[in-house]
């Protein structure tokens, strides 16, 4: 009937092209939902349990009329459900002792099976194709799939979904009764049709004996796809047992719980082994001494900063080793540059980070005799020399932490690295998305954070205390203490300069010498003018912003657009099994 209605409206239509490939698209979407296969007789056994769950046997006596590999049963996991009181619930079921007889078989993996909404059994060899009738049983436990009401106890079952791509003849199944309940037909309701179909279904015989419902199809039964079957049956309260989580909050917000747990004993190690003993500052006018600014600036906040080394090269100029000189751009569109000459070597004993540096900027031209670079020559070169001299400034530092404060931090970063790989299993497998998105960002401030596992010994708490005293002072010096420190020591301000620098306190710590009538640094020039002590600030200030951009400067990498053949969104393929 369908095919005829369908050719005299192509005839009508006036052969109406398009509708043609539409009429021949339903045929093939018909024929393609059918999957070469039909259901001539389904028998499905259910046996409840008074422990909360039951066990599912199914089986279906199938013709194949293409060759096929086998068929594939999805059960459904995910649900959004309305209890009786109106609330919406998220309800998982659990499928678990799967088996099947006489085929080969596989399942979705368990950490597929968790994040997903579906389960799949897939029945076949993929080895080899089958043709005609063939027989297949199911086996299967379902976990948390009853309902419990204010009044009854519902078993509420598809016994066949909606989903099934191929007709089913004919269809009868069993309800199993735990023996120490009494029920009857008034109890058991079956329903079939389109999805949302509510009046009970004229195309089953229902009848009761000893424990068992026993529901077999009547003669003009036929059930096609997107057409289902589903039994509900009303059990007495409190004869099944309702396997209850034994804290609802964990089962929901557990993954919290853990992150709070993660975030607390990363801490109590912080506590132990990266929490510097008190440190009380004392009130210092001057730099510790034998701790050069790089240091100083290392050991303030435990970490190499660019900043710190290249606060060497005041303190190099204020020891007369270097002179630096402002070169202003020549035109327009040009830009400045700064030059720097070598007076002298450093002195013996030099720290192998003030070598590493020095010899970065000079050694190449020992040999020619040249003693004058410009900062624009090292662009794109001198990182990687600027990178070594961190790594030495870190190692030298070590002699004012705790040893074992390194290994600790080690440990971490190590230790954190594998939780996190287990938590985002455990996360996604048990709380899902939100909770891995939760995480991430949890893991990464940890991470972060074990750059702080580093505890000084005493030797290096005495220093810390100095430094921040000394500090301190930098940012509240008022003029008159000032003046007294340049009365007893004339290059108080060049002696201390490259410390400011390293603390990130330069500008503030030259404009409080601004007022007081010194002459600038003569190590530092430039062919603007006259310098005095405001020109310095501001002429040095932009000096030195422009060499640490360009001893930190790296040359760009090629790049064909980050991308790839077959490498974007969109990817999969489709065939039929």
């Amino acid at each position: 009937m369908l095919f005829n209605y369908f050719i005299k409206l192509k005839f009508n239509c006036r052969f109406n092209k398009k509708l043609v490939l539409l009429v021949f698209g339903i045929f093939f979407f018909l024929k393609a939902s059918s999957q070469d296969f039909t259901v001539d007789y389904a028998k499905v056994d259910i046996y409840l349990s008074e422990e909360g769950y039951f066990d599912v046997v199914e089986n279906y006596d199938i013709t194949f009329t293409a060759p096929k590999h086998g068929i594939y049963r999805t059960i459904q996991t995910q649900y959004d459900i309305k209890t009786e009181d109106g609330t919406d619930e998220k309800r998982k079921i659990d499928i678990e002792n799967i088996d099947v007889s006489k085929h080969k078989y596989s399942t979705t993996p368990f950490f597929a099976r968790k994040v997903s909404n579906d389960f799949e059994i897939k029945i076949g060899d993929k080895d080899k194709t089958i043709i005609g009738p063939e027989h297949y049983e199911i086996k299967y436990r379902v976990y948390n799939a009853f309902l419990y009401g204010e009044e009854n106890t519902h078993f509420y079952w598809n016994i066949k979904p909606d989903n099934w791509l191929a007709p089913f003849k004919k269809l009868d199944f069993t309800i199993h009764i735990p023996e120490s309940i009494d029920l009857d037909l008034d109890n058991i309701y079956v329903y079939s049709g389109e999805r949302g179909q509510s009046a009970v279904s004229p195309y089953f015989e229902v009848s009761y004996d000893d424990g068992v419902f026993l529901v077999k199809s009547t003669r003009n039964f036929n059930s096609a796809t997107g057409e289902s079957v589903t039994a509900l049956v009303k059990l007495p309260l409190g004869s099944i047992k309702e396997i209850k989580p034994f804290w609802p909050f964990w089962t929901d917000y557990g993954w919290t719980i853990i992150l709070g747990a993660l975030v607390f004993v990363f801490y109590l190690v912080w506590n132990k082994y990266g929490k510097d003993d008190k440190v009380i500052a004392t009130t210092s006018y001057f730099p510790p001494s034998g701790i050069d600014p790089a240091m100083a600036g290392y050991l303030i906040n435990d970490k190499g900063d660019t900043e710190d080394l290249i606060a060497l090269l005041p303190y190099w100029g204020e020891r007369g080793i270097i002179a630096i000189e402002e070169i202003p751009k020549e035109n327009w569109f040009g830009k400045s540059d700064t030059k720097i000459t070598r007076l002298r070597p450093l002195p013996e004993g030099a720290s192998p980070y003030e070598i590493e540096l020095f010899n970065g900027i000079f050694g190449s031209r020992y040999n020619s005799g040249e003693k004058s670079v410009l900062i624009s020559s090292l662009k794109n070169s001198f990182y990687t020399k600027m990178d070594k001299a961190k790594k030495l400034l870190k190692k030298q530092a070590q002699v004012y932490y705790d040893p074992k404060a390194n290994k600790v931090q080690i440990g971490a970063i190590v230790g954190l690295l594998i939780i996190d790989l287990i938590l985002l299993f455990v996360f996604l497998v048990f709380w899902g998305p939100i909770a891995v998105i939760a995480l991430v960002p949890v893991f990464a401030i940890l991470l972060y954070m074990t750059v702080h596992l580093v505890k000084k010994n005493a030797k290096g708490t005495q220093v810390l205390s100095e430094l921040k005293g000394f500090k301190q002072f930098i940012k509240i010096a008022e003029e008159n203490k000032l003046k007294m420190l340049l009365k007893d020591s004339p290059n108080y301000f060049e002696s201390t300069m490259s410390y400011a620098l390293a603390f990130g306190l330069l500008s503030n710590w030259v404009k409080k010498f601004e007022a007081l009538d010194i002459q600038p640094p003569t190590w530092y020039s430039s062919s603007t003018g006259v310098m005095t002590m405001n020109n310095f600030s501001r002429s040095f200030t932009n000096t030195i912003t422009t060499t640490k951009s360009t001893m930190v400067s790296s040359p760009s990498s090629s790049s064909s657009g980050g991308g790839s053949s077959g490498g974007g969104f969109g990817g999969g393929g489709g065939g039929s099994w």
